[in-house]
Parts: structure tokens; C-alpha cells; sequence
């Protein structure tokens, strides 16, 4: 379990991160113009089908920006921000980082599992969300284990809030 960090009581906080792979946007960009070069050139139409949609999903996939703060978290890829995970605060049971693998979370990408969903863009560092619906959510990211000591700090406020 990651510790919270301290915060002030009314203290606004908030953590974001931008992760991905770098050479995702290239190599999505050149299937994408590759396909419709060779459409165009060869007449065929097959290269477009392929190729354009690959193109483009690796383009949209390829970067995330992952944001905490005291509405939940929020995961949206950064060149299609309004296909966005949003998972609100009052959802998440406990929060924490943890050095995780692609073959841990079943492979790249966007993974829908039984029990959890998760953001996987590559291996090592990861915020992993345990939500009171008995699910897991799980992110790769560059610093998780801040994002997480935030949102149990977020949540033990919450509790002491409620308790007043």
C-alpha cells in the first residue's frame, strides 16, 4: 500500500503525467499516409483499409495523459481527449504503485479483463485503483506512486470529512 501524502485541510491539489511510447506517433503516422499513397497510386483500396485505420489508432493510443485530483482520475489519450476513463473519487477504494509487466496486465494497450481494466503502454511503473465495485483499474505511468499516495490522501480526507 502506497502512503498518503499530507495534505491541508481545503488544500487543492492536483497530479497529471503524459505517458506513452515515442515512436507510436511516427509509425502510426506513416501507415496512415502509406495507405493513402498507395490507394491513391496503386488504385487499390485495400492498402486504405488497412493501413489508415492502424494508422490511426496507434496515433490515438500511443500517448495518454493520466490526471488525479480530488474529482477522481481521469485517463484520455492526449490527440482524442474527449475518449476519456474518468473514475470518480467516491468509486475508488484504495490506491497504490507497483512495478508491473505487459505480460501482467495481458499485452498492450487498452486491456478489458475479467475484474480489471487496464491502460497499458509499457512495462514498469503503474497506478493500480482497487474500486469498492471489486474491480481493478490500472494505468502505466512515470511516477505512480505519487498519483497514489495522492488519492489515498484525497480519500482519508474524504473519510475525515465524513466523520465530522
Amino acid at each position: 500500500m502506497t502512503p498518503p501524502i499530507n495534505l491541508s485541510p481545503g488544500e487543492r491539489v492536483a497530479w497529471n503525467r503524459t505517458a506513452g511510447l515515442t515512436w507510436l506517433w511516427p509509425v502510426g503516422a506513416v501507415l496512415t499516409i502509406a495507405g493513402v499513397v498507395v490507394t491513391v497510386l496503386a488504385g487499390d483500396s485495400t492498402a486504405a483499409y488497412v493501413g489508415v485505420p492502424l494508422g490511426v489508432a496507434l496515433v490515438i493510443v500511443g500517448t495518454v495523459r493520466v490526471n488525479v485530483d480530488a474529482s477522481g482520475v481521469s485517463v484520455a489519450p492526449v490527440v482524442a481527449p474527449f475518449v476519456r476513463r474518468r473514475i470518480p473519487l467516491d468509486q475508488i477504494e484504495n490506491a497504490w504503485a507497483k512495478r508491473t509487466t505487459l505480460t501482467e496486465l495481458h499485452g498492450f494497450g487498452y486491456r478489458i479483463q475479467p475484474g480489471r481494466h487496464a491502460v497499458a503502454l509499457r512495462p514498469g511503473d503503474a497506478l493500480w485503483l482497487k474500486l469498492k465495485s471489486g474491480r481493478e483499474f490500472v494505468v502505466t505511468t512515470d511516477d505512480a506512486a505519487s498519483a497514489a499516495g495522492l488519492i489515498e490522501a484525497l480519500l482519508r480526507r474524504d473519510e475525515d470529512m465524513r466523520s465530522l
